[in-house]
């Protein structure tokens, strides 16, 4: 017997046997690298390939969260990862880099990627849409080129669907929410799966495994409550008939998405410039503004300019604290910030507003074409208010602009003006390259000291016991106008125009012009940030619209209950895969440590559904005499036609002795057996005795080359990848991970031959988890 297996278990190499330092929950190989991604209890992630090197650890991104699911983009350099608070993150494999998060604000119990592998763009009528970008847009600055607080990420990231096939990400929630997301960025809606059921959110049941088929046709669920396992088939028509048309919207929102976050990131940029600015003049000028009477600073300095005479307080203000040397230095610093301010502004910000206006401008084109996107987005009047939207902010940012060249012109003449004062007070002599100031910088000049004046509103806060407590007002020098557009307020001092407005005086004068979608509105009081947020909940709501249709569209299909028994013995595990030849889905299901359900879920909703067990040793094969009582411990499909099974052997001497087994069953004769049975069309529930269900005895699918015995005696769960032939066990301990291969008669160099899709970042990687 052992001759006989033997050979056997050299054909499945053990090539790697590690401990790490925290318990794994879940771990998943990729099917299109030698990747293997294994989330910790303390909410890490680790990305490793073969012979355990590290590519990368990813943090939670917050204390005391826990991983919930992992799942990778088929055909794509992305995963996706799912935590227990509802945010759900889009990791780039080579960078390490968030290209997309989102929260959902309740815990995750799954994540799963679906896609459909042919490719749309041969009878795609938006293709070049969706494409064009590339051709007409120019690249977005690199931010940390022209700002230090800056991340040094790629904004031009425009991969988010290389070969153009839809691909779609869905969650499990433990409220009973399936949410569905296009190529995990667009919204496609939410099914409440427990309403189907006559659960409530609030019941002894949460969402164990989800999957769609590769048609996008059906929706399968499968549900734990108490002893029962609920498999919930459902259907939907929407992205069924109209998957290019959600693919287009869902490239869109992600163009459009990641060009807006990059406005984010520039505004941020602009914020910390301007923030240098008010630390300098919080250093210098604010602190002589708070001891001086209300409404005396404006008139001390308006009265120097006119009479060249200052205040006792200005003067000594003017000799003692701000000082010749002082001044220069203040305003070499403002110049400085504001000229970083500008550069942000002129260069990437135009540009990406540009990009979104250009994405917009397109997406609004493409709503046009009612027939083909008619099902997915019934408001084509969002659209246009969107483009409105994204006009205004643009019309902001060149407001922006003029205020900025205003106030670095008011500053300069200020600082000239000041050291002129500073130096005649001092009674020295001027340089004789000084230059003198014009009578309309004289002009400008009055005016900027004119708004010098102002204090913080007062803050009032109710105390404990009813009374208010009101914090005193901090009073300030009013000299920064770039400010306002950086706060979500209304502009405290709006841009003057003193010449008269042409453009202006028509639209007030025409009505029918004023209201033309083709000209877009100018909001003389809204900030800029007020303007980006006006534009992003009108972007939300126009994308609103995709997932209250998907969602709504799915409907119950088919339901199988399968009872379990309350006994601990039991190991429940799902496993999906969708049969391509065939066009069905097969399932999974271990309902106990003797039970195994492999279920086939047709197009039309129809179910097959078979057990396998293990009986009676068959009396006439003495192959299975050395081995104990076989039960099944975890499952998982390897590919279409094999499933991989982790069994544990127990002798009847020792009931302590165990071993683990390594079982690939290939399914042909199993689903020969399932062709000869009626297709299930109605409900029905199966109990863990094998009443209302047929059997199979696994002892009889076993041959030679199936059966192998693993090194490790308590295995726990395993990781396949049929297309990389390689498997991970995970044992009891949950702190131990063993890799093997399944072509172990290959040379060792073949073996650790990694995919070829994977950039230099991840083959220079050879750093090993501590253990």
């Amino acid at each position: 017997m052992a001759h006989q297996y033997g050979s056997m278990r050299n054909l499945m190499k053990q090539t790697c046997n590690k401990n790490v330092g925290s318990k794994i929950n879940i771990f998943k190989w990729s099917q299109e690298m030698d990747l293997l991604a294994f989330g910790t209890e303390k909410g890490e992630v680790f990305l490793h390939r073969l012979k355990w090197q590290k590519v990368w650890q990813l943090s939670p991104p917050e204390d005391g969260l826990k991983v919930r699911g992992i799942a990778w983009r088929p055909c794509e350099k992305f995963i996706a990862i799912g935590y227990s608070n509802g945010t759900v993150l889009l990791i780039d494999l080579e960078t390490k880099e968030e290209i997309h998060s989102f929260s959902i604000k309740t815990d995750i119990t799954c994540l799963n990627w679906t896609d459909n592998t042919d490719e749309m763009a041969s009878n795609d009528v938006s293709y070049s849409s969706v494409t064009s970008h590339l051709k007409y847009l120019p690249e977005l600055p690199v931010l940390s080129s022209l700002s230090s607080t800056a991340k040094p990420l790629n904004p031009n990231r425009s991969s988010y669907c290389t070969k153009h096939i839809l691909s779609i990400l869905l969650i499990g929630t433990t409220t009973g929410l399936v949410y569905i997301s296009a190529l995990g960025m667009l919204p496609c809606g939410s099914i409440d799966v427990f309403a189907s059921l006559g659960l409530s959110s609030s019941s002894a049941a949460c969402i164990r495994e989800t999957k769609m088929s590769n048609d996008f046709k059906q929706l399968i669920v499968g549900i734990e409550q108490n002893e029962a396992l609920h498999v919930v088939v459902l259907e939907n028509d929407v992205v069924h008939k109209n998957a290019p048309a959600v693919l287009n919207l869902a490239l869109k929102y992600a163009q459009t998405l990641n060009t807006m976050s990059y406005i984010n990131e520039t505004i941020d940029c602009i914020v910390e410039a301007w923030e240098t600015v008010l630390l300098e003049m919080d250093n210098k000028l604010t602190n002589y503004a708070k001891d001086q009477p209300e409404g005396s600073i404006s008139a001390d300095f308006l009265e120097l300019l006119m009479f060249g005479t200052a205040s006792p307080s200005l003067e000594q203000f003017l000799l003692r604290d701000l000082t010749e040397k002082g001044l220069r230095k203040l305003g070499y610093s403002i110049e400085l910030s504001y000229v970083t301010i500008q550069r942000l502004v002129v260069k990437p910000l135009y540009t990406a507003i540009h990009a979104v206006f250009y994405h917009l401008n397109t997406l609004d084109g493409m709503l046009r074409n009612r027939f083909y996107y008619g099902t997915l987005m019934r408001d084509t009047a969002t659209a246009t208010e969107v483009l409105r939207s994204c006009g205004a902010l643009q019309i902001k940012a060149h407001e922006l602009q003029q205020t900025i060249d205003a106030s670095k012109r008011d500053f300069k003449i200020f600082f000239r003006w000041l050291y002129v004062v500073i130096v005649r007070v001092m009674d020295e002599s001027l340089q004789e390259n000084q230059p003198t100031i014009t009578q309309r910088e004289i002009h400008y000049l009055a005016q900027f000291l004119s708004n010098f004046d102002t204090a913080d509103t007062q803050n009032t806060t109710a105390a404990d016991d009813g009374s208010k407590n009101v914090t005193e007002s901090r009073r300030k020098f009013n000299l920064e106008r770039v400010g306002q557009y950086l706060e979500d307020k209304p502009l405290v001092c709006p841009i003057e125009n003193h010449e008269e407005n042409g453009w202006k005086r028509l639209l007030e004068q025409n009505e029918c012009l004023r209201k033309c979608d083709a000209i877009y509105p100018h909001y003389e009081n809204m900030s800029l940030i007020q303007q980006q947020k006006m534009l992003r909940k009108d972007f939300d709501n126009l994308f609103d619209q995709p997932g209250k249709v998907v969602g709504a569209d799915f409907k119950q299909k088919n339901l199988l209950t399968v009872q379990t028994s309350s006994s601990g013995a039991n190991v429940r595990s799902f496993s999906f895969v969708c049969h391509q030849r065939d066009q069905l889905t097969l399932l999974a299901i271990l309902q106990s440590n003797r039970s195994l359900l492999l279920t086939e879920c047709f197009n039309d909703g129809g179910l097959k559904t078979v057990r396998l067990h293990f009986e009676e040793k068959p009396y006439f094969d003495q192959r299975f005499d050395a081995f104990g009582t076989l039960t099944f411990q975890h499952v998982e499909f390897y590919d279409e036609e094999t499933l991989s099974l982790l069994l544990r052997a127990q002798t009847s001497n020792d009931d302590r002795a165990t071993s683990c087994y390594f079982l690939q069953l290939n399914l042909g004769t199993v689903r020969e057996y399932l062709a000869t049975m009626d297709t299930r069309g109605y409900m029905q529930t199966l109990t863990e005795d094998a009443a209302g269900c047929a059997a199979i005895n696994v002892y009889t699918l076993i041959d030679d080359s199936s059966l192998k015995l693993l090194e490790s005696s308590d295995g726990y769960k395993i990781a396949v990848s049929g297309k990389r032939n390689v498997i991970a066990l995970l044992s009891e301990s949950m702190k131990n991970v063993r890799i093997y291969d399944m072509d172990g008669q290959n040379e060792e160099d073949d073996m650790l031959d990694t995919s070829s899709q994977i950039n230099s970042s991840l083959e220079n990687s050879q750093e090993s988890v501590q253990t």
